[in-house]
């Protein structure tokens, strides 16, 4: 593809990753109003798999040969919306999205565990300085930087999760985006009625859901499935390597908003965490960038 016609895809992976770093605001308007706690995904996860419903019927013969990879994969990613989801409504929105963005270092490590691929000197400094981010995120008040919030826990294990959603997808890359993101769509309806049943400080019944819900649907219609598309069609037409790269404008998008909005804290600590995980994310995608296209 042509420099020329990168653009649009480019645009399109940065446009998400703009409404993704913005994802906390609906969220937290929900569970402000009449869907308290992880109703907020329930009902948005809901609505988009409804809206999805008569496509997925359409290609329900591409949903059954999909099998078991395409389940896991969305099982997979739709853990990974719900725990990122919950991280943000419970925690704080920088030290979740930073927690989050680890990913690529589990990956590394799934890789070289699954698929027998050894990471290279770059790809281990990169790791370090992940890992170093997430240290200085998380502090050593008490020995150790280990995660001290549910938030934290939910940002860390969602970064894990989807680690493992991309492992699986390169060992599946038959598996189509759009019925992947149906499964993922339904796979987070399931598993955010599993945090409503279970998880403790949920309202089991919400008064005034049916007036909620309306409101939900349209964030699920204007914003995640507008986003959701944008990032699966510009990755499509993009090398991973400059996806990777514009995707880490969900981070700076997701700190600022939460500093200017929240005023969650975004100090020093904060900042060169931000400044080291930042550092290995970009690391990794220009080496990503040098790596040859395989041979078709």
């Amino acid at each position: 593809m042509t420099r020329h016609h990168h653009g649009l895809p480019a645009l399109a992976v940065a446009g998400s990753a703009v409404l993704w770093g913005l994802w906390w605001l609906p969220l937290r308007w929900l569970a402000a109003g009449a869907l308290p706690g992880d109703w907020s995904s329930l009902a948005i996860y809901g609505a988009a798999t409804l809206v999805l419903l008569p496509v997925a019927w359409l290609r329900r013969r591409h949903l059954r040969a999909g099998g078991k990879p395409l389940l896991l994969i969305g099982l997979s990613f739709g853990a990974v919306l719900t725990f990122w989801n919950h991280g943000v409504l419970v925690g704080e929105v920088v030290r979740v999205v930073l927690l989050f963005y680890l990913a690529p270092v589990w990956a590394t490590g799934f890789a070289w565990l699954l698929l027998a691929e050894r990471p290279g000197a770059r790809r281990l400094v990169s790791i370090l300085m992940g890992l170093g981010g997430a240290a200085v995120v998380l502090g050593f008040e008490g020995g150790f930087p280990l995660p001290r919030s549910e938030g934290d826990w939910f940002g860390l294990v969602s970064g894990l999760l989807f680690a493992v959603t991309l492992t699986l997808t390169r060992r599946a890359p038959q598996v189509g985006g759009l019925e992947t993101s149906f499964v993922s769509l339904a796979g987070g309806a399931v598993i955010a009625l599993g945090f409503v049943l279970f998880l403790p400080g949920q309202v089991l019944l919400p008064a005034g859901l049916a007036e909620a819900l309306p409101p939900a649907a349209l964030v699920a219609a204007l914003w995640l499935l507008p986003q959701t598309w944008l990032v699966f069609w510009g990755a499509a037409r993009l090398d991973p390597g400059r996806v990777s790269i514009i995707l880490l404008i969900e981070v700076v998008t997701a700190a600022a908003s939460a500093a200017v909005l929240t005023g969650e804290p975004f100090g020093l600590r904060e900042t060169a965490g931000c400044a080291l995980i930042l550092g290995a994310g970009l690391l990794e995608g220009f080496a990503a960038l040098r790596r040859p296209a395989p041979a078709v």
